[in-house]
């Protein structure tokens, strides 16, 4: 899932980014995206439905491909993947927040949305400054 690899790569951020702002910014996704991700969890299990226990491969392929990198082109690499990765995982939230029929996934959805748009505007931010 998405979320999976927000906290691997958080995680990974936290501890080898060159910009505190970077490492910062990770820690902020590992807390954030780690909380989503239980709290979906918990939903999907009383509903019987199964959650990913890993990431897509393409998703580890980023994963990997980041972590060959070092210094100030990892930090930004980072950060430009966080960029896109929000801007899609936004779309894809306000289109499952329209289009849900489970009132618990709506609300889910919609307390969501703001942290994402958070990440997204400090990613922006950050690359601002890069």
């Amino acid at each position: 899932s998405v979320g999976m690899m927000e906290i691997e790569l958080g995680n990974y951020a936290t501890q080898n980014a060159q910009s505190q702002r970077v490492k910062d910014f990770g820690a902020m996704l590992v807390k954030d995206h780690t909380q989503a991700g239980n709290e979906l969890k918990a939903m999907a299990a009383s509903n019987n439905i199964m959650v990913p226990a890993a990431m897509m491969p393409e998703q580890q392929e980023h994963v990997d491909m980041l972590k060959k990198k070092t210094g100030a082109a990892s930090d930004r690499d980072y950060i430009d993947m966080m960029v896109n990765g929000h801007k899609k995982t936004i779309d894809d939230f306000k289109k499952a927040g329209s289009d849900l029929k489970e009132d618990s996934y709506k609300a889910f959805a919609a307390k969501t949305l703001p942290v994402l748009q958070k990440h997204l505007d400090s990613a922006q931010a950050i690359r601002k400054s890069m």
